[in-house]
């Protein structure tokens, strides 16, 4: 199987920095980080983000940063972004994370074992991620729209992915750890609650935290071909949700919903199937 990816990448002397003090970035020293616009210089003023930006190299997020509805965020390849305690990412408008296979995006806090907030998905943004290690901060989805491929993600302060309403697609990914790795201090990999939301969580491993799923919300949520390993509690469910956790791996077997819940298995997988994500192996 696949090795943990490291996270560390070197960075330049100099970061951009967004938060209190710096409503206007300015470029890095060597390959640091770049706030450009289709037009010129983008601006960001209040820890907005206004016009379309790139962040490329290192960036310092200090404070809860919102991208405007109907501006683009890119943080290109081989990017690292390091989020203060009280960093954070509200979207309302649009970010394009844009890893590749030989040149990942880190999503890191500041200081290496803490946490940093949530990266919020309101109504009307969209979050797409590829090829990407998140560590000390999870998503929450509140309306909006989040496709995550080819990521690594762990070590949030509670819960991981928790989803209200919106729509979600994760595939070719993994939420948790590998056996042997340490202790991952996320409580839930997954919680999902509300009634209006499109969730589709394919071909991944949902692994190391008290819960793998907190199944409290959602109809035919899309759970099939999964690794599900070294939870506690696999996925806890609640009356009315369903999902389809069909052609899927339980280490320790499959769970069984309680009262008023639905779970699909067809087609159970005998052996771990094979994952292919993020990152050079």
């Amino acid at each position: 199987m696949n090795k943990l990816l490291a996270l560390g990448l070197s960075l330049p002397m100099v970061a951009c920095v967004v938060g209190p003090g710096s409503d206007t970035p300015e470029p890095g020293g060597g390959s640091g980080g770049s706030n450009t616009g289709s037009g010129g210089t983008g601006t960001s003023s209040a820890n907005h983000i206004s016009s379309n930006t790139t962040w490329s190299g290192a960036m310092d997020v200090t404070a809860e940063t919102t991208v405007d509805q109907g501006v683009t965020l890119t943080i290109a390849a081989g990017t690292t972004v390091k989020f203060g305690p009280a960093g954070a990412l509200v979207v309302n408008g649009t970010v394009d994370v844009q890893g590749t296979k030989d040149s990942v995006v880190n999503l890191v806090p500041a200081t290496t074992g803490m946490h940093f907030g949530s990266t919020a998905v309101e109504a009307g943004g969209v979050l797409t991620m590829n090829y990407a290690v998140q560590t000390g901060g999870g998503f929450r989805v509140d309306g909006g729209k989040l496709t995550v491929t080819n990521t690594r993600m762990s070590q949030a302060e509670g819960d991981f992915l928790v989803v209200g309403d919106g729509t979600v697609d994760v595939s070719y990914s993994a939420i948790g750890l590998e056996p042997g790795a340490g202790a991952d201090t996320t409580h839930c990999d997954m919680h999902f609650g509300g009634s209006g939301a499109s969730i589709k969580v394919t071909h991944s491993n949902i692994s190391t935290s008290s819960y793998g799923l907190m199944l409290y919300g959602g109809n035919n949520v899309d759970l099939t071909f999964n690794n599900w390993f070294n939870n506690p509690i696999q996925i806890d469910t609640t009356a009315g949700v369903s999902a389809d956790i069909s052609n899927g791996w339980f280490d320790k077997g499959a769970p069984s919903p309680s009262g008023g819940a639905t779970l699909t298995y067809n087609s159970p997988a005998a052996n771990r199937l094979p994952v292919n994500m993020a990152g050079p192996q």
